[in-house]
């Protein structure tokens, strides 16, 4: 009695090991619903998924899990189906095949040392311990590397990533399902190799999200070079003409000497367009500083009227990658909405920003034609290929929950507005 007790709490504590880690693991590629009852089932089902209890010739054990692994992921998490389901194919194998190896070694071990009580409950306890320590070193192998995947990774690569993990789905539940328990061992390269063959999925996924995130950065620099470059010919033009400025003086004063006055207008009107400087200090930032000189000016070549009010610090808590796809694909947004508007009188964008008690808050409003399209809540974009488009706000929102602050977004008949505000 006294030992069974025993051999019951360390075999809870080791489920609620399991549980925990399994969950967190899962919790790197996908967020649940934004519901209590959705989050309480989600932690049921992280518990009973991977303390499944799996044997061989067990068609029974192998089809619950993966069903309830799939309606799981489907329920109770948000997201697309598609990379809710990558999710199933990358460790459900691993799932299967931990607790089959688990499962048949300890009975091993239990049958060749001896089936005596204590054994049996030694063995039992070394099986649950393994599987713990398993998912335990799965998510600290793994969280460093999962960081912010939904931002970096589209719906094609996760079908691409589902493809590959087909062979390794499909072979551990053939196997398992086709070997009888007298053949055990026959089945132990192929569930090693789901386990390797899975587990290295997260380092393609991690190289996938690397590569993205610097082909993000490399545009980061190019606009932040550009910017620089064009501020320092800007800078160049200026001494220019600080050098020259006598002699400009000079010929300006001669026309007025002769009552010229339009000559002199025009001299000094073909000085204002040369020496023209078209970077702005908008801010201390200097990513932000880049993006809204680059919008700013396309705004203005559209006839687009612009109110800017910045006021953020030179180093925030945000990073560049994400605070440059915060502004420029707001602006990019308002900025197509704003030529669509036939009266060029009414195209207004205004831009404020600000750092303010602990809070960074950015808000967007521009006017538009009152054309807009919706679908369950998302904006769909009205361009020929819309499958293409419209993905701005999504990764807006992917920015603003990265950072755990609030996105809103509102439209009247004639204006479009998004406010984010995030503590930093």
């Amino acid at each position: 009695m006294y030992y069974d007790i025993i051999e019951n709490l360390i075999l809870l504590v080791s489920y609620f090991i399991t549980s925990f880690y399994f969950y967190k693991v899962i919790n790197s590629f996908c967020d649940v619903k934004d519901s209590k009852i959705f989050k309480l089932l989600s932690m049921v089902g992280a518990y009973l998924i991977p303390n499944a209890i799996i044997y061989a010739s067990d068609i029974v054990n192998v089809g619950y899990t993966m069903i309830g692994f799939i309606l799981m992921m489907v329920i109770f998490y948000k997201g697309s189906y598609i990379k809710n389901i990558s999710v199933v194919m990358i460790f459900y194998p691993i799932v299967v095949s931990l607790n089959l190896l688990a499962k048949d070694l300890n009975g091993k071990i239990y049958l060749i040392l001896g089936e005596t009580l204590w054994l049996d409950y030694f063995t039992t306890i070394l099986e649950m311990g393994i599987i713990a320590l398993t998912w335990c070193l799965i998510y600290n192998f793994s969280k460093d590397k999962l960081n912010n995947i939904s931002r970096y990774i589209d719906i094609k690569t996760w079908i691409m990533i589902d493809i590959i993990s087909i062979a390794p789905f499909i072979s551990i539940i053939v196997t398992i399902i086709n070997t009888p328990n007298s053949k055990v061992l026959q089945a132990y390269p192929i569930a090693i190799a789901c386990i390797v063959t899975n587990l290295s999925m997260i380092f393609l996924i991690e190289y996938i999200v690397k590569s993205v995130k610097n082909k993000l950065e490399n545009q980061n620099l190019k606009l932040e070079y550009s910017y620089y470059k064009e501020l320092e010919e800007n800078q160049l033009e200026i001494r220019k003409l600080h050098h020259d400025m006598n002699n400009h003086l000079s010929i300006i004063y001669s026309f007025l000497e002769y009552d010229n006055l339009d000559g002199a207008k025009d001299y000094f009107n073909g000085l204002s367009d040369k020496f023209r400087v078209s970077n702005r200090v908008f801010c201390k930032n200097s990513i932000v500083n880049a993006v809204i000189n680059s919008k700013y000016n396309l705004a203005i070549d559209n006839q687009i009227d612009c109110f800017f009010n910045i006021d953020i610090k030179n180093i925030l808590p945000i990073e560049d990658i994400d605070l440059c796809s915060m502004f420029a694909n707001t602006l990019d947004n308002a900025i197509e909405a704003s030529q669509k508007i036939s009266d060029i009188s009414q195209r207004k964008i205004s831009v404020k920003a600000r750092c303010d008690k602990g809070y960074f808050s950015y808000s967007i409003t521009n006017n538009y034609n009152g054309n807009i399209k919706f679908n369950n809540g998302k904006y769909i974009s009205d361009k020929d290929n819309n499958k293409m488009h419209g993905f701005g706000l999504e990764n807006l929102d992917d920015i603003v929950k990265k950072y755990n602050g609030t996105l809103n977004i509102t439209c009247s008949d004639l204006e479009f507005s998004i406010l984010i505000i995030i503590k930093i």
